[in-house]
């Protein structure tokens, strides 16, 4: 397929814009001497406490899901998927907040139930918290790997008298190690750029830090907190990048019909995983709401959520489209490709630093939502790439090449062949960057116009007032949009294949 002419301009043009944000930090670091910003020491070791933690037990929680899933056979097995990938939708802050208030003396359990739980807060609160909605990325990738494995050499291990959980641990955990690690370091990527749930939890990692510092007017120390960060998410994609799935053909897919006692314990150990991640976090905000009703909130920052993210989702795939183009045209394409991922490296805490920066300097876009949204779309436009690339990597080229045979130009073709069998793929791409917009905090707090929420900023802004009850619409309304989001998303990548 041969793409549009422009494809390549453009995707330099957004290479240069991805690049800006590491420049500005470069440049503030430089000048205020905070290059080499040490900071606090401790600001790095709880932030590698809490990565490294975060994936170990995501990898305890999400291996065996994986393994259940896959070979086991159990009723309304493909529902019990959908609802365990649930919490990778549910943005972590929105779990943070409802744990936080939940659990301790005074907490809303607390209230209700003849004894006082825990209290959920510090370093193991935020690892807790983390894992619970980072295992969803061990499932997927573990399962990615068990699809590319012969599930007979699992079936010849039962025959041979191993058991169950002997022939896990002998035969297929060995062929999987590749996909369990991609699904950890990217569960340890998300704990090191996530700035709500440490900062609820009260943990003085680099994100909170830098809103810290941000705050006190410290644009240089942010700035080389900043830098410290990006390398150390730099050095992480690195090795995620190297997680290679192991690929063999496959055989038919095994079903193993487990015992009574196996399914008793396989529910008794996801019962407090979807307990902690979505059924708590949905009471506590129906609570709320049936406490405080609907007129303290003003729906107009509903609206706000909505236009923002439709806005950045519609330039996002607008943009996406000719550099997913130019990703398949050759080995420059696909380099600019992968340089525009940065702005999806770069966590938002950082990407808005650098943002405030370059507003000051130019004053007519400073606290404007031209700016918001500009660093949204650095932010989620590989999102769309993705998803758009991922379809024309499928495309049978004889389609645009007949039209093309037949008198069309190559943007002709590309109008009446491409554009329509890329359709589901565009809207697809859309609804994650729109999500994932509508949920985006750290960047909203440091970009957002004066006056101006989002359901995220307005639900930080209840949590830092206490007025924790003011949380529940946003909350819900929020828990929803990622459902939703992540049932179309599943629906249309078919990752319930499963039969009942």
């Amino acid at each position: 397929m041969r793409s549009l002419s422009r494809s390549y301009l453009i995707a330099l043009f957004v290479v240069l814009l991805a690049l800006l944000p590491i420049a500005v930090l470069l440049n503030i670091a430089i000048d205020a001497n905070q290059l080499f910003y040490t900071g606090h020491f401790t600001i790095f070791l709880n932030t590698v406490i809490v990565a490294v933690a975060t994936a170990g037990i995501a990898v305890l929680l999400g291996v065996p899901i994986a393994l259940a899933t896959t070979y086991l056979s159990f009723p309304f097995q493909r529902v019990w998927l959908v609802v365990l990938l649930v919490p990778l939708a549910i943005p972590s802050y929105v779990g943070a907040f409802a744990l936080y208030v939940a659990f301790g003396t005074g907490g809303e359990l607390d209230i209700l139930l003849p004894i006082t739980p825990p209290a959920i807060s510090g370093l193991t609160g935020a690892v807790l918290v983390m894992a619970l909605y980072t295992y969803p990325f061990v499932v997927l990738t573990t399962r990615a790997s068990l699809s590319k494995i012969d599930p007979s050499q699992l079936y010849a291990a039962r025959t041979l008298g191993l058991g169950l959980t002997a022939s896990f641990w002998r035969v297929i955990i060995p062929r999987i190690l590749n996909g369990i690690a991609g699904g950890a370091l990217l569960a340890g990527l998300y704990a090191i750029s996530d700035f709500g749930t440490p900062a609820i939890m009260g943990v003085n990692n680099y994100t909170r830090a830098i809103y810290v510092e941000y705050n006190a007017l410290g644009l240089g120390q942010a700035a080389g907190l900043s830098l410290q960060l990006i390398l150390i998410v730099s050095l992480l994609l690195a090795l995620e990048s190297q997680a290679k799935i192991v690929r063999s053909v496959p055989g038919r897919l095994i079903k193993i019909k487990p015992t009574g006692a196996q399914k008793f314990f396989f529910f008794l150990f996801i019962s407090p995983v979807i307990l902690l991640s979505i059924l708590l976090p949905i009471f506590i905000f129906t609570l709320w709401l049936a406490r405080e009703g609907f007129s303290t909130f003003d729906f107009s920052i509903v609206f706000n959520s909505i236009f923002v993210s439709l806005i950045a989702a519609i330039f996002a795939i607008l943009l996406a489209l000719p550099i997913a183009i130019a990703a398949l045209e050759g080995k420059i394409g696909k380099f600019m490709e992968r340089i525009t991922y940065i702005g999806f490296g770069i966590p938002g805490i950082v990407m808005g630093t650098a943002l405030v920066y370059v507003g000051l300097q130019l004053p007519l876009v400073y606290q404007t939502l031209v700016l918001l949204i500009f660093a949204y779309v650095l932010r989620f436009l590989p999102l769309g790439i993705s998803s758009v690339r991922n379809s024309l990597e499928g495309f049978d080229d004889s389609l645009t090449n007949a039209a093309r045979s037949l008198g069309a130009n190559s943007s002709e073709a590309f109008k009446r062949i491409t554009l329509p069998l890329l359709f589901k793929s565009i809207i697809a791409g859309a609804a994650l960057v729109f999500l994932e917009t509508m949920r985006e905090l750290p960047a909203t707090l440091l970009l957002g116009p004066t006056g101006f929420e989002t359901l995220a900023t307005y639900l930080w802004r209840v949590y830092e007032a206490g007025y924790f009850g003011r949380a529940a619409i946003p909350g819900l309304l929020i828990i929803l949009a990622s459902i939703i989001t992540l049932l179309i998303m599943m629906s249309a990548e078919g990752l319930s294949e499963d039969s009942d």
